[in-house]
């Protein structure tokens, strides 16, 4: 048997921070100094600075997740693959560095890395609204100050008084991995947090969500919360949009940047708009694209860019059952067909291969799915 290359550690550390995350995965089974070299957070950090590979994470009606890559283009046949990570998932709340946000039938939340298959279930946050129901939207980000990742949680509900005025309380709560518990955060400075569909989006280390002024609750923003400095801020939106009907705004991630998805009424189409530059608003792009009829309630939702971002094409959910591609240059869009996936799907997010590992995060608190 051939012995492995004795190469100094710099040279080693280079050259393999320049591999994808599964070609790592199988050098850490071939030697015990390079299990050592490539466990260490400086070699994640440094391999997850190079990555610019996005992969799609499709999540099924039969509560199976599948990896579909993006990052060569596809023909409309893409091939996907089941991941082998146990559990029935319902519903994906985006990735940061890596690692997924998902939901299973039994309403526990887990942190994934589907590289590495490795997941970690989040404990469970404090009950507030959720005994009175109402609405509930998560987030998942890295924070900077504290070299942590944390979950936030933000809770709506409101409850019609005996003057059928609506009292209406928002909490909001974060989970630190580190920490390994839920803290409560100041409540957000808005009393509706929560649209028909709840949609946000990590960008710029900030998560994002429509809210209203509890001031003025005519008056819909994009609320910014900043994971580092744990303070909430305010992004325009286009000029022209109209945020005050939820039902037909959507926010979400685009290339690494701001979108928000504005479905027209009465068009059968939808504008996307993309803040190229964040939080400046001159930035704001805009394309558009016929989805034909949809009905009251239909999720739209971007996803990634494939090829040119000026030119490339822009792959979307469309009533949270389609897949659609729309060419920049052409003005056209086509369904895109994903092998062993059913003709309808739930929602699907985009994540970078990484080796962060969820179980190191939390500190080996790591709890198995339920299937």
């Amino acid at each position: 048997m051939e012995t492995l290359p004795d190469l100094p550690e710099e040279i080693l550390f280079n050259i393999f921070s320049r591999l994808p995350a599964k070609s790592i995965g199988k050098c850490r089974c071939l030697s015990k100094q390079w299990l050592n070299l490539l466990s260490t957070k400086q070699f994640i950090k440094s391999h997850l600075a190079r990555v610019k590979q996005e992969n799609l994470i499709l999540t099924t009606p039969s509560h199976t997740i599948r990896s579909v890559d993006t990052i060569k283009g596809y023909d409309r046949g893409t091939v996907s693959r089941e991941l082998a990570v146990a559990g029935r998932w319902i519903a994906s709340f985006g990735s940061c560095d890596g690692l997924l946000l998902l939901l299973n039938n039994a309403r526990d939340l887990f942190l994934v890395n589907p590289i590495t298959l490795e997941q970690v279930k989040i404990p469970n946050s404090p009950v507030a609204f959720n005994l009175y129901g109402g609405d509930t939207i998560y987030g998942f980000g890295y924070d900077s100050v504290r070299d942590d990742y944390k979950v936030v949680k933000v809770c709506y509900h409101a409850k019609q008084s005996r003057v059928g005025i609506f009292d209406t309380f928002v909490a909001m709560y974060a989970y630190y991995t580190k920490k390994g518990f839920w803290e409560r955060l100041e409540s957000p400075p808005y009393d509706y947090t929560c649209p028909l569909i709840p949609s946000g989006a990590y960008v710029n280390g900030a998560y994002h969500w429509v809210g209203a002024w509890s001031r003025d609750l005519d008056c819909n923003v994009i609320a910014a919360f900043d994971f580092a400095n744990e303070v909430f801020s305010e992004i325009l939106p286009p000029s022209g949009v109209d945020i005050e009907d939820l039902l037909h705004f959507t926010i979400g991630v685009l290339g690494g940047c701001l979108c928000v998805i504005d479905a027209i009424n009465d068009t059968e189409g939808l504008d996307v708009w993309i803040m190229k530059e964040y939080g400046v608003t001159d930035s704001w792009s805009k394309f558009s694209l016929a989805v034909g009829e949809y009905h009251f309630g239909d999720l739209f939702k971007p996803l990634c860019f494939i090829g040119d971002r000026e030119e490339g094409e822009v792959v979307l959910v469309i009533e949270g059952t389609r897949l659609v591609a729309y060419n920049l240059k052409e003005g056209t869009s086509m369904d895109v067909v994903v092998d062993r996936v059913p003709g309808k799907f739930v929602d699907g997010c985009t994540f970078m291969e990484s080796l962060v590992s969820p179980v190191t995060l939390c500190g080996h608190r790591e709890e198995q799915a339920s299937v």
